[in-house]
């Protein structure tokens, strides 16, 4: 395997070269003997930022490839006492402690485990999964290893079911009946949260989403691991439904599933998505702290996007209600307003970092079409 050194970050990484995996004048990651994602940049420079403000003492990364998470977690976020790099792939592990010694970093432990395996055998106060494809298979065996009062995070790429659109995989995933509705996005986000709560709740822990969203193709969720089975019933009380209807675009949450009609038409033809998180999908306190202190990781490639989705996530925080306004006004045979437009017919309203074309706010329902009417002819 002949590799190549880049940058990223402040760290140096040594990686199997894509010229020598190229096929047909293509390359993908999943070719290489060792797996490097360089779109999942946003993502590492991201979680860099937010683990510097949970300043864990150990760190455990728990499907690391490269080893570059690890590395940079030392590197740019916070001198951890110990970082535990772990991969069930040799090659991945000889990898990593090249990587190790070209960075420099001290008290580190690698191991050649199957991840679940290892999340058994320690405890941390940090754990970070990052799978190509659905973190379900390592959920349980994350929270077992975060220690009291600790952290885990999570990347889900596995949008299909997440969104509704492979509705048995999301069964099978997440314990979720699932459907394509106009506000899947943030459904997908509710529906993995969910699954991390209720698989909490199994060992008398609960979950709290830090902070969470979605980019590019996947989700990313940091959460705090609380102990004692009577936080984790609290929390499981805030899972439920969000029903749909099909004629009008309404919709409800609802901590039961026996609504069987539109509350707002009338009509039976709805749809209801669950059980799913209710809750806040962020802490804002704990967010609030990011915006104020970003300005250090401003030589991050992608320090714009993160200032940009921070400000969103704060502003959406604010309203429940998420819209889809191409849905609405096809719904209802008109135009689709501009969403500046929009929110400003509204008063009270927010863009959303879900999509470009969504909007959040706690309006009525009614005055939301009566919006979107009046406004349809002034693209």
């Amino acid at each position: 395997m002949r590799l190549k050194e880049i940058d990223e970050g402040k760290a140096k990484l040594l990686i199997p070269d894509p010229e020598e995996f190229r096929k047909e004048g293509k390359f993908d990651p999943s070719w290489a003997p060792v797996f490097y994602n360089p779109r999942m940049i946003f993502n590492r420079d991201f979680s860099v930022v937010i683990v510097h403000f949970l300043s864990p003492k150990t760190i455990v990364d728990a499907l690391s490839a490269t080893g570059i998470r690890g590395i940079r977690y030392y590197l740019e976020s916070y001198t951890a006492d110990e970082i535990i790099f772990n991969d069930r792939n040799k090659d991945s592990v000889e990898l990593i402690q090249k990587n190790i010694e070209l960075n420099k970093v001290p008290n580190t432990k690698v191991f050649n485990k199957d991840a679940n395996s290892l999340l058994y055998e320690i405890k941390s106060d940090f754990v970070d999964i990052d799978p190509f494809g659905s973190p379900s298979p390592f959920i349980l065996s994350s929270i077992n290893a975060v220690k009291r009062g600790g952290f885990v995070a999570y990347t889900a790429t596995d949008l299909a079911p997440l969104e509704g659109r492979a509705r048995r995989s999301c069964l099978r995933k997440y314990f979720t009946f699932n459907y394509k509705l106009s506000l899947s996005k943030e459904i997908g986000l509710r529906v993995l949260i969910s699954k991390v709560i209720q698989e909490s709740a199994i060992m008398e822990k609960s979950v709290y989403p830090l902070i969470s969203y979605y980019s590019d193709y996947y989700y990313r969720v940091f959460f705090r691991v609380i102990n004692g089975a009577k936080k984790a019933d609290e929390v499981l009380e805030k899972l439920g439904f969000i029903y749909e209807c099909q004629d009008c675009g309404y919709h409800e949450i609802s901590h039961t599933q026996c609504i069987d009609k539109c509350s707002y038409c009338g009509s039976k033809n709805i749809k209801t998505v669950g059980p799913l998180w209710l809750g806040n999908l962020i802490d804002k306190d704990f967010v609030n702290g990011l915006s104020q202190n970003l300005e250090k990781f401003s030589y991050l490639k992608y320090y714009d996007k993160i200032r940009s989705i921070v400000d969103l996530l704060l502003n959406e925080s604010n309203y429940v209600g998420y819209y889809n306004l191409d849905f609405l006004a096809s719904k209802h045979k008109t135009n689709v307003p501009a969403v500046s437009k929009m929110i400003e017919c509204l008063g009270d309203a927010s863009r959303t970092h879900f999509d470009t074309k969504s909007i959040k706010t706690n309006k009525k329902f009614e005055d939301i079409l009566l919006c979107i009417k009046n406004l349809s002819y002034y693209r």
